[in-house]
């Protein structure tokens, strides 16, 4: 039988050779000097060979052990090899059905045609506040308390920073992105039910504040402070921007240099394309055109002298080629003490004005990108009622520029 202080001493020779402990357990020591348990066993007349891992990992007192286990498995006529092989794949199996594991090719397989910020939005919601709770654990074994663990954790994050107020939104956004992810487990037959949909009124969100026109003096303070913020010229400008333009954050984030029409002194936002690979740029996905101003050009000028290079006329002022973040406009808003306006409000606020300067209800809904109740009729008509949309949009950015004076 062999000993530590033998198995210790032994050394590698030109050929792997093996050393016989007890009971058909040996030792093989390799060329390289790796030295192997290995236990030669029979099973209904057929031989087999078992390995119990490497020297000095596996002790001789614990190979010993594990060949006691594999007696034992033979005597009720179980094949140890193969029965390793078994729990090998279900630990392999059960790696692969981890919640971050699907999650992750849910991403790869299900958001292919999802907008960049979409994706980017799932992503960071796994990273920062799901997978450190849930992404370990098998999908199968997350239940509705675990996932609820994770919207007060959330919540209490939110809670944590002040300026990004009180929570429930970012929670309950959790528990959507989770439920894409278990209804993808479902259809791909690993789960049987999704343990999100017993949450869907656990955590109620605050009522929405809608978009409201701004008092006198709201608008006032506005275009002066825009003007002398001492910010990125790109965000000022961008502020500006929606103003004149009446488009929505989403619109003025992802405008690209190549909507803009210098010529024609038009903006022309496209629908998406899965063929052109072209992202989704409108709220409702439909062509938009935005004729410009005398004002809404200069600036575009303007902008084009500090990101004509890249892609995006209003891009990341950290990032080359990136997209302003969501929550920019809204944080320059703050920043400038306008802490009850939000960028939402512009475009209430060029309605209730166009409205009173007695514009028509099409122009003004057209102008807006609104849809009517003829979604078929409402694609072609992106391009009606353009000269007068032009004369309107011209008046509504010489109203803007009256709050200066």
């Amino acid at each position: 039988m062999l000993t530590d202080a033998k198995v210790k001493t032994l050394k590698p020779k030109e050929k792997t050779y093996r050393i016989l402990d007890a009971e058909r357990l040996y030792i093989e020591v390799r060329t390289s000097g790796t030295k192997i348990w290995r236990f030669k066993f029979t099973l209904h007349g057929k031989e087999g060979t078992l390995s119990f891992g490497e020297y000095p990992a596996v002790t001789l007192q614990q190979a010993r052990k594990l060949k006691d286990e594999a007696r034992t498995k033979l005597a009720q006529g179980i094949n140890p090899s193969l029965e390793k092989k078994k729990e090998k794949l279900e630990k392999m199996v059960k790696a692969n059905n981890t919640f971050k594991a699907i999650a992750e090719e849910y991403a790869v397989e299900q958001m292919k045609h999802k907008s960049a910020d979409y994706v980017g939005r799932f992503k960071a919601s796994m990273a920062l506040d799901v997978y450190k709770d849930i992404g370990a654990l098998p999908i199968n074994e997350i239940t509705s308390a675990h996932i609820l663990n994770v919207m007060k954790s959330t919540v209490h994050r939110v809670n944590s920073s002040a300026k990004f107020g009180t929570g429930e939104a970012a929670a309950n956004l959790n528990r959507r992105f989770i439920g894409l992810v278990m209804r993808y487990a479902i259809i791909t037959s690993r789960l049987d039910n999704d343990p999100t949909y017993a949450l869907r009124s656990v955590i109620s969100q605050p009522e929405v504040e809608h978009a409201r026109a701004l008092e006198p003096h709201e608008k006032k303070e506005l275009r002066s402070k825009i003007d002398s913020y001492n910010g990125s010229a790109t965000v000022r400008n961008a502020a500006l921007a929606m103003l004149y333009s009446m488009l929505r954050t989403i619109e003025i984030r992802k405008l690209e240099w190549s909507f803009v029409d210098f010529e024609s002194k038009t903006i022309t936002l496209p629908r998406s394309s899965r063929q052109t690979q072209q992202e989704r740029v409108m709220k409702k996905n439909r062509t938009h055109i935005v004729p410009l101003s005398t004002q809404m050009i200069a600036l575009l000028e303007q902008q084009h002298s500090i990101a004509g290079d890249q892609i995006y006329v209003f891009p990341s002022p950290q990032k080359r080629n990136c997209m302003l973040s969501r929550t920019t406009l809204n944080r320059m808003l703050e920043y400038m003490g306008l802490n009850k306006v939000t960028a939402h409000d512009f475009r209430a606020t060029a309605s209730t004005a166009l409205y009173e300067k007695g514009f028509k209800e099409d122009w003004v809904e057209l102008q807006l990108a609104h849809v009517s109740g003829n979604k078929t009729k409402a694609s072609y008509n992106h391009a009606k009622h353009l000269a007068e949309r032009r004369k309107m949009l011209q008046d509504w950015a010489d109203i803007v520029d009256s709050w200066k004076e």
